[in-house]
C-alpha cells in the first residue's frame, strides 16, 4: 500500500488542469481579455464615442487590429523575459527582478508606439481618418500612454500567471521531495528489522546448538518460516493484522522453544478487525520482543503478555518485573513503531506504563 493515496477530488482538478494549461486554452483567454481591453480603450479616442461608433466597422477593425497585436506583444513579452531571466539567472534576486522590469518596460513603450503607428496607419487607409495620427504625433495621453497603461495591465496579468504557475511548480516538486524523503525515512526503519531480528535469533541458535541438535533443526524451520515472512512484506508498508498474527505464531513458536512456558501470549481479536485492519509489520513482534528483553520472567512466575484490541486500536499490555540490570535500548523497538506510525499517517502511538502493567496501543488502520 502506498504511503500517499490522491483523492478522486485531486484527479479530477488534475483533468481540468490540463484543459486549463493549454496552449488553446491560454490564447482563448488572451483574446477574450485584449477585447474587452480593446473595447474600454476605445473610450480614449472620442471619435468613437462621439460618433457613437463604438460598434460599427471601425470600431470592430480597431479591436481586431488591437486583439492580433496585442498577441503579438503578449507572446514577445512572454519570451523576452523568459530569455532574460535566464541570462541574469547568476545575479542576486533584487537586480535579477530590476532588470527584468525595466526591460519589459522599455519593450512595451516601443510596443505601444509601434500600436499607435499601425493604430493610425490603419485609420488613414481604411476610413480616411487622420486623428488618430494626430494624436500620435502629439504622443499624447490619449494614445501613446493610454496603451503603455493597457501593457502594464497586460504585463502585470502576465506576470503574476508567470509566477503563479513557478510557485505551483516549485510546491510540486517540494511535496515530491518531501514524498521521496518520507518514502526514504520509512525504508531506513524498515531495513533496520532485519538485522534486528536475524541477530537476536541467531543469538538463541547459538545456545541451543550445544543442547539439543534436533531442537535446534526445528528452530531453523521455524526461523527460516519467520525470516521469509520479513523478506516478503519488506516492501510492504502495512499488512493485514490476520497476516502479523500468522507471523506472531511462528514467532512465538521459537520463543516457547528457549523459554518454554515462560512467557505466554493470550491474543483476543475481533475477527473482522483482524481481516479489515491493517498495522505495519512485525510491529507487534516487536512489542513482545520488546517486553522479554526488558522483563524477568520463569517457569513459576511467567510473563503475561495480551493483545486485545478496542475503539479502532490494538493494546500490547505485559506485566512489569523489570531486570536488575536491563540492557540499554537501541532505540529500534518502540521508536522504530512510533515513527513509521507518524511517516504513514501521522497517527501516534500510546505508551501508558505503571509499577505493575506497561501498555501500547498502536492505531489500526482501515482502508477506505
Amino acid at each position: 500500500m502506498p504511503l500517499f493515496q490522491k483523492p478522486r477530488t485531486a484527479m479530477n482538478f488534475q483533468k481540468n488542469e490540463k484543459l486549463f494549461s493549454s496552449r488553446l486554452f491560454r490564447y482563448l483567454a488572451r483574446i477574450v481579455i485584449l477585447y474587452i481591453f480593446a473595447t474600454i480603450f476605445k473610450s480614449f479616442d472620442h471619435t468613437f464615442t462621439e460618433q457613437l461608433g463604438m460598434m460599427d466597422l471601425r470600431g470592430q477593425s480597431f479591436n481586431l487590429v488591437f486583439v492580433l497585436f496585442g498577441l503579438l506583444v503578449w507572446e514577445g513579452a512572454t519570451k523576452l523575459g523568459t530569455v532574460i531571466e535566464k541570462r541574469v539567472a547568476h545575479k542576486n534576486a533584487s537586480r535579477r527582478l530590476l532588470i527584468i522590469v525595466s526591460l519589459l518596460l522599455i519593450y512595451g513603450l516601443i510596443a505601444s508606439i509601434g500600436f499607435g503607428f499601425l493604430y493610425a496607419l490603419m485609420d488613414i487607409v481604411l476610413f480616411k481618418r487622420y486623428e488618430a495620427w494626430e494624436s500620435f504625433l502629439r504622443v499624447s495621453y490619449d494614445m501613446n500612454v493610454g496603451i503603455f497603461m493597457f501593457y502594464i495591465l497586460l504585463l502585470a496579468f502576465n506576470g503574476i500567471i508567470f509566477y503563479y504557475k513557478g510557485w505551483k511548480e516549485y510546491q510540486l516538486q517540494m511535496e515530491r521531495l518531501m514524498r521521496e524523503n518520507i518514502q526514504a525515512k520509512y525504508d531506513a526503519l524498515r531495513n533496520q528489522i532485519d538485522p534486528h531480528f536475524f541477530f537476536n535469533s541467531l543469538s538463541v541458535l547459538t545456545n541451543l546448538v550445544y543442547k539439543s541438535p534436533d531442537l535446534s533443526a526445528d528452530y531453523i524451520t521455524q526461523l527460516a518460516k519467520t525470516y521469509r515472512y520479513i523478506l516478503d512484506k519488506k516492501f510492504e508498508n502495512l499488512v493485514p493484522i490476520e497476516t502479523e498474527l500468522d507471523f506472531l505464531e511462528s514467532y512465538l513458536y521459537l520463543i516457547r522453544i528457549r523459554h518454554q512456558n515462560s512467557i505466554q501470549v493470550t491474543v483476543q481479536i475481533d475477527e473482522s478487525l483482524r481481516s479489515k485492519g491493517l498495522i505495519p509489520p512485525a510491529s507487534l513482534q516487536m512489542l513482545i520482543e520488546n517486553a522479554i528483553k526488558h522483563n524477568r520472567f520463569s517457569a513459576n512466575d511467567p510473563l503475561l503478555i495480551t493483545i486485545v484490541n478496542e475503539s479502532g486500536r490494538l493494546i500490547i499490555t505485559n506485566h512489569v518485573r523489570k531486570k536488575v540490570s536491563s540492557d540499554i535500548s537501541s532505540g529500534i523497538g518502540l521508536e522504530n513503531i512510533q515513527k513509521r506510525y507518524n511517516l504513514i499517517s501521522g497517527q501516534a502511538i500510546s505508551i501508558d506504563q505503571s509499577d505493575e502493567l506497561f501498555t501500547v496501543k498502536i492505531p489500526v488502520i482501515i482502508p477506505s
